[in-house]
């Protein structure tokens, strides 16, 4: 097996914590908690700690949160939940594809949808009040450039009539003032894949857009184990996070300062002070990202190419264009909990050797 240097991707390992009780957490945690049974009561007092737990960690409350086993999944409901045909949809020219698709059947059911222009630096700059009944999807930090929103000034200054957050970027960043519904999602705490966590604060407002006819909310089909294993993970990733978020911060500082000294004609999406440190945007010009990835996989470091809502078909990035920038020749770095000066320092080496190559 080839040993990676370092891992600069989105995805980062499961959290040892979370690993080490996915075994006991299956063995116990198999049981329907809405059932009758000893077995049930069990799963139920589980699942209830574990949402209690998260719940004290996110800074919400337990009554607030949906577990859902698809975190984009998880996203659509908490637009839609609150979107109403006679409303109007406005999010950023930077949000996720699956922001985008919501506006499309939205506006396919007769109502209307309208994307807000940004800056050059990322954050949304069209502030008017929008004046009539609105939904506002809003993201704390971009998934792909790691920019940040000025979200309490955002909705102040826009004043929807409804807010859906996307906080699955940065579950590190304190909640708005004011919000309607939230999505999160486990992977951003080295949780494990498939749980999302749905928050719905105002749920007079909120309504499943899902067909159904009973009084549950969302679908309910995540799995326990999964759950349990993201509640011990978000708990044990937060118990370092504020020390490693400024560590993390210096290695970004670090990573553009070098890059841009070596005279590379690299180009860096936002800057350290309007960003999540653990994310970084740059584009190589004169080079083609996915060439980019390929060489430096040969020498044991995997980064990101491609926009992060399809990075696998390395499909031209949006967000970039949107923020004037060039497609060709991008790349994500993610500087996950426990990494050290001396691996940025050799994919500093690393990046500097492959784009001169390559040029």
């Amino acid at each position: 097996m080839v040993r990676v240097t370092g891992n600069f991707t989105s995805q980062s390992p499961l959290h040892p914590a979370a690993k080490a009780l996915l075994i006991e957490a299956f063995g116990q945690g198999w049981a329907d908690p809405a059932k009758i049974g000893d077995d049930s009561a069990r799963t139920a007092i589980l699942r209830n700690e574990a949402i209690e737990s998260i719940a004290q960690n996110l800074a919400l409350q337990p009554s607030e949160i949906e577990v859902i086993g698809e975190p984009r999944l998880g996203q659509h409901l908490a637009i839609s939940g609150l979107l109403k045909n006679e409303q109007t949809l406005l999010h950023s020219s930077v949000d996720r594809r699956s922001v985008f698709a919501v506006g499309v059947a939205h506006e396919s059911s007769g109502g209307k949808t309208r994307i807000l222009n940004i800056g050059s630096d990322g954050r949304i700059c069209e502030l008017d009040p929008v004046g009539e009944q609105s939904v506002l999807a809003l993201q704390g930090a971009n998934i792909e450039t790691g920019i940040t929103q000025n979200v309490d000034h955002v909705i102040e200054k826009i004043n929807p009539t409804y807010v859906a957050l996307d906080y699955s970027a940065a579950p590190n960043l304190p909640l708005p003032i004011r919000w309607d519904s939230a999505i999160f999602d486990a992977t951003s705490w080295q949780g494990p894949a498939g749980i999302g966590i749905l928050a719905i604060r105002n749920s007079t407002a909120w309504k499943n857009p899902l067909p159904n006819l009973g009084i549950r909310r969302t679908p309910e089909s995540s799995s326990l184990p999964l759950l349990l294993a993201s509640a011990v993970a978000l708990d044990e990733w937060l118990k370092i996070e504020k020390t490693e978020s400024a560590r993390i911060n210096e290695l970004n500082k670090l990573i553009r300062k070098s890059l841009s000294e070596a005279d590379l004609r690299i180009s860096f999406a936002g800057s350290p002070s309007d960003s999540v440190g653990q994310t970084i945007a740059l584009v190589a010009e004169g080079c083609v990202g996915e060439d980019l990835v390929r060489q430096l996989n040969e020498i044991n470091f995997v980064l990101d190419s491609g926009s992060a809502c399809t990075a696998a078909q390395m499909q031209p990035s949006h967000v970039l264009a949107a923020l004037g920038m060039k497609s060709e020749g991008n790349l994500r770095i993610t500087l996950h909990h426990g990494v050290t000066e001396a691996e940025v320092r050799t994919l500093i080496g690393a990046l500097t050797s492959v784009v001169q190559k390559s040029r």
